[in-house]
């Protein structure tokens, strides 16, 4: 039978620095990994490593309009964007440059798809194909009327949702519609699920497949060309949102759908795609919000931006981590798009009010508003009062800045100079419960914060144990106590009390 003999005490050092885990929503606050935290801020992960700091801001407007920004196209080959604006107005925007005025969209769709093709850019909005070629706009006349738009093997590809209809041009030629089935390389027709109930809503490339999405849920595969299609169901109930949040990710395809963030992976299983739901750990606060969504892909970056409503809160999913991030914006963030050298946002103030921004490190503010940044850590629990005495913090910054770093509901207040950005705290803060935050509205790099706890365990002695003592549970349960704080420890009766004598 064991007997209580009295208590014992220890350090054990908890400390915010590895946090390549990035958020994670979807567990208990008290489970998640040491290198997981319920919120990451307006921070991201430098692409060349693990570092984590202050995200890109947007700086000034680079130009207003109008109207409202709807969408963002990049031509990667002339490196120019493209502006789309709720009243339709169509700009050209070569950066450093005003925005030329190019003509109007001649569909209903407020966010259209694009394409190059043959040095020409090709606009769908759900009339005819409308083309640009670096001189005036116009219309394709003879095109099928069009939403999605993309080209495959030297053919214009186009679809119209409400229908199951995928349409390929003649060879070489946009402007091509005719029908001859005497002639393969003329207009080719292929129903995707004939009259299974659903129209098609989305269509992701890939080097040797298409994928389909259908407003009924189903998915397909399409694979080879019009003399040799193969088309197969590839799964159902994907829950499907939007064209304007379906991306390719490497070999794979990412998508928004109703409950998250899924993606189909190439594999050697059923139709060499396996379904993931690779927004496990933030699904449940995107889902939330799906109304207008869109995802951009920043390779140089190697991140998503995941967005379910256009609105100031965007996802971002580091993919060489896996780890998600949250980015927050004073405005509605409509589209965000990448060329080979910059980032462009659209940031809008009202349906009368659309701003372009660059996205850069140079850019420490949004529109003149601080980026507040914030680590929330996991809880950390135990059955004894555990009591926070010492917390270290140290930041990299190239200028003076604060930050505040909470133990619960107590706050310690750090100021610093930038040749002198390390402080410690002593405090006395004692519960069975402890969640630790981090937040600054200056623009750093994070090095780390730790926080020594006395941590405080019954021992007990039974004829076949000389001891035992509990473990706490909860986020840092697991690490080991600091060695270099052995001799803080010397001198504590068993019954408890201060590390410092009180």
């Amino acid at each position: 039978m064991a007997k209580k003999v009295g208590k014992t005490q220890k350090i054990q050092t908890v400390t915010l620095v590895n946090l390549t885990g990035g958020m994670n929503v979807a567990k208990s606050q008290e489970f998640l990994k040491e290198d997981e935290c319920v919120n990451l801020e307006n921070f991201e992960f430098d692409v060349e490593g693990d570092k984590l700091r202050t995200r890109r801001g947007l700086g000034s407007p680079l130009y207003s309009f109008d109207s409202a920004v709807t969408y963002i196209y990049n031509d990667y080959e002339m490196n120019d964007f493209f502006i789309f604006l709720k009243n339709k107005k169509i700009y050209r925007y070569e950066f450093g440059k005003t925005p030329q005025y190019i003509g109007t969209l001649n569909g209903n769709e407020e966010r259209p798809t694009c394409t190059k093709f043959g040095g020409n850019v090709l606009i769908a909005s759900g009339s005819k194909l409308q083309k640009y070629n670096y001189q005036t706009l116009s219309e394709i006349s003879q095109s099928p009327n069009a939403d999605i738009v993309f080209n495959r093997s030297g053919r214009v590809v186009v679809s119209k949702s409400g229908q199951d209809l995928l349409i390929y041009s003649a060879i070489g030629d946009e402007e091509d519609w005719h029908e001859n089935s005497n002639d393969d390389s003329a207009r080719k027709d292929v129903n995707v699920g004939y009259k299974d109930g659903g129209d098609i809503i989305g269509i992701a490339e890939l080097a040797t497949d298409l994928l389909v999405f259908k407003n009924n849920g189903i998915i397909y595969t399409i694979q080879n060309e019009p003399s040799d299609w193969n088309i197969m169901a590839l799964g159902n109930k994907s829950d499907f949102i939007s064209r304007y949040a379906c991306v390719n990710l490497g070999k794979d395809v990412v998508f928004m759908s109703t409950t998250g963030l899924k993606s189909y992976a190439t594999s050697m299983a059923y139709a060499n795609f396996e379904p993931k739901d690779i927004g496990e750990k933030c699904n449940p606060i995107i889902k939330k919000r799906v109304d207008k969504p869109f995802i951009s892909d920043l390779r140089r970056s190697k991140q998503l931006l995941v967005s379910g409503d256009s609105r100031g809160t965007i996802f971002v999913y580091h993919y060489a981590l896996k780890a998600f991030s949250k980015w927050t914006f004073p405005g509605e963030v409509t589209s965000v798009c990448e060329n080979r050298y910059r980032v462009l946002a659209a940031m809008n103030d009202s349906d009368t009010s659309g701003k372009i921004y660059e996205l850069s490190f140079n850019n420490k503010t949004d529109n003149g508003k601080v980026i507040h940044q914030e680590i929330l850590s996991g809880e950390m629990r135990d059955t004894h009062d555990m009591n926070v005495y010492r917390t270290y913090v140290d930041v990299l910054s190239t200028v003076k800045g604060t930050a505040d770093i909470s133990v619960n509901k107590v706050t310690m207040h750090h100021s610093w100079e930038p040749s002198d950005e390390t402080k410690e705290f002593k405090t006395q803060i004692r519960d069975t419960k402890l969640q630790f935050k981090f937040e600054t509205d200056t623009n750093i790099i994070f090095k780390f914060v730790s926080f020594d706890i006395v941590m405080e365990r019954e021992s007990m002695v039974s004829q076949n144990s000389g001891g035992s003592s509990r473990r706490g549970s909860g986020f840092g349960a697991k690490k080991k106590s600091s060695s270099s704080h052995d001799d803080f420890l010397k001198g504590i009766s068993g019954s408890g009390g201060s590390p410092y004598g009180a």
